[in-house]
């Protein structure tokens, strides 16, 4: 059967269709080049379908995820009327978040921590496909949205009127706080159910002037972290403390949550697409079960943004940027199909030597213009990690996990408080060519890792948009396939 997923909505929405074995996805904010796009309705997805030259008759089935559905209580899904000449449902949130694991496989147990959700959901837990634990956003609290008030209140840019990207600058801003063991101790008394009195700034009693005490900051983060790593391990419940558990939503692509929970004994299964760009994925797998149909091929993932792609790249063109990332120059690397997910895994990256001096200072001012308080990732080849970083006990393909750096030379990825977002390479892939050629020039496999793109913008997907890129920026080299562009 020929199924289509779709996430409708007005933040990024995206699509997913498959002939009953392989896979097509697009992200709508890379096909339209703007940042976060939503659709906002139920029909104008048929444009995607026209550039992938289908039509609705070529579908059997759609699901379709939008928070404005309103489920009984338990219920996961339903058949709705879309007016169109095929079975259409739609899922709830948060099950299409667990279902969209299914490249990776999807473990008996689940956690859904997310901004917000069906039914105005903020955390949910599902246990063999059943929905447990839930936490309402206003009765509960949103860890999301909770940090979200953060970065509003601090004034933090955001291209998007919703303040989408402000938990992940809050994230980072918060490691230049200080903790305070005694307020730690204190809100670590509330459970996650009361996040709202978790993240309260108005308990803090340590205020000395009108001005935003970044050390309340820190000391909240590190009490959430500490809390999810509790509830991922397992500590507050021992029946699923020997189990992998899935960890999915927006708030699942903070790596220092994700980091935590595996330094203090979680064993995850993580995604690259763990925030609201996954949900297509989920519904075609909610539309494949409930058809009872073969599992999809998962080949190539998660490289699988329908966007231009490249040739494939020659051991030349691999060992000679190698060589000038070594040299200290600033790379664009754009090769195959874009990458799942927010961050950039090798296939659309801006590549740089961490060990160079004022390489982070350097990165920004002449292409990012990220604010200052925001640290850049770094790949590494499996085989090093534990040479370089603490506390990694499982890969992290996906860069989203934090751990501290014992490498003082890469200061160019070192985070104020110690830690480095790591991902680490492993196969005979592109990347981990260019990895391992870095590595014979350099005895090391570390390079810093950040997204193809400007501030505000979608990763490019399109040889256009990484050649503008180019041009208006002080990037030293741009690789596209084969054709290697510089300055």
């Amino acid at each position: 059967m020929r199924f289509l997923g779709l996430r409708v909505e007005d933040h990024d929405s995206n699509i997913t269709y498959t002939d009953g074995t392989k896979v097509k996805y697009l992200s709508t904010e890379r096909y339209y080049g703007i940042k976060h796009h939503g659709y906002g309705n139920t029909w104008q997805w048929e444009d995607i379908l026209n550039h992938w030259d289908l039509t609705i008759d070529d579908v059997d089935a759609i699901a379709v995820i939008s928070d404005q559905v309103e489920f009984d209580k338990r219920e996961l899904y339903r058949e709705i009327d879309l007016g169109l000449p095929c079975r259409c449902f739609a899922v709830d949130h948060h099950w299409a978040h667990v279902l969209s694991q299914w490249p990776v496989g999807i473990p008996y147990t689940n956690y859904v921590f997310d901004g917000y959700g069906s039914n105005e959901r903020s955390h949910s837990l599902f246990v063999n496909s059943e929905l447990g634990v839930e936490y309402n956003v206003n009765k509960h609290g949103s860890i999301g949205i909770e940090m979200a008030k953060v970065g509003a209140t601090l004034g933090l840019k955001d291209v998007t009127p919703d303040g989408l990207d402000l938990a992940g600058k809050v994230m980072g801003l918060a490691a230049y706080g200080l903790i305070d063991r005694e307020y730690f101790d204190k809100m670590c008394c509330y459970p996650l159910s009361r996040i709202k009195q978790i993240w309260n700034y108005d308990s803090w009693d340590r205020k000395w002037d009108n001005d935003f005490d970044i050390n309340w900051l820190r000391t909240v983060h590190e009490v959430t972290s500490r809390k999810l790593a509790d509830l991922l391990v397992g500590m507050e419940n021992d029946v699923y403390s020997t189990d992998t558990v899935g960890f999915t939503g927006g708030v699942a692509q903070n790596c220092v949550f994700v980091g935590e929970a595996i330094r203090c004994g979680a064993k995850l299964n993580t995604i690259p697409h763990a925030n609201d760009c996954g949900l297509s994925l989920g519904a075609v797998e909610f539309l494949r079960q409930h058809f009872h149909e073969e599992e999809f091929d998962s080949t190539g993932f998660p490289f699988w943004q329908d966007d231009e792609g490249t040739e494939e790249v020659s051991d030349d063109t691999i060992v000679t940027m190698a060589e000038e990332i070594a040299a200290g120059n600033i790379v664009g690397w754009y090769q195959g199909h874009g990458e799942l997910g927010p961050r950039a895994l090798g296939n659309r990256s801006i590549l740089c030597n961490p060990r160079i001096k004022n390489m982070k200072d350097t990165l920004n001012s002449r292409v990012k213009h990220r604010e200052h308080f925001r640290p850049f990732g770094a790949s590494v080849l499996d085989e090093d990690v534990r040479e370089h970083f603490v506390g990694v006990s499982q890969p992290i393909p996906w860069m989203n996990a934090s751990f501290q750096c014992k490498d003082e030379s890469l200061s160019a990825v070192t985070h104020v408080d110690g830690s480095c977002r790591i991902q680490t390479v492993s196969g005979d892939g592109q990347y981990a060519r260019l990895l391992r050629a870095y590595k014979e020039l350099t005895g090391s496999s570390v390079i810093l890792n950040t997204s193809l793109n400007l501030g505000g913008k979608p990763i490019c997907s399109k040889h256009w948009e990484a050649k503008e890129l180019f041009s208006k920026t002080n990037m030293d080299f741009l690789a596209i396939g084969n054709d290697v562009l510089h300055k």
